[in-house]
């Protein structure tokens, strides 16, 4: 994933975050939460390969 690709997570991450402390409304604050650990996530993951399990046998 490229640096451009990781600063626009990080700046979703950051404004999602932003968002949950502006809201009144339980739900929206926690959507913005989900959104922003999901951003934050992408951000630090980026396209690492995910190990999958061998087939043994």
């Amino acid at each position: 994933m490229s640096e451009r690709d990781k600063s626009y997570f990080a700046r979703r991450a950051a404004e999602e975050a932003e968002r949950a402390l502006e809201t009144t409304d339980p739900q929206a604050q926690e959507a913005h939460r989900r959104l922003q650990r999901a951003y934050t996530e992408r951000a630090s993951i980026g396209d690492r390969e995910i190990e999958q399990p061998q087939i043994v046998g």
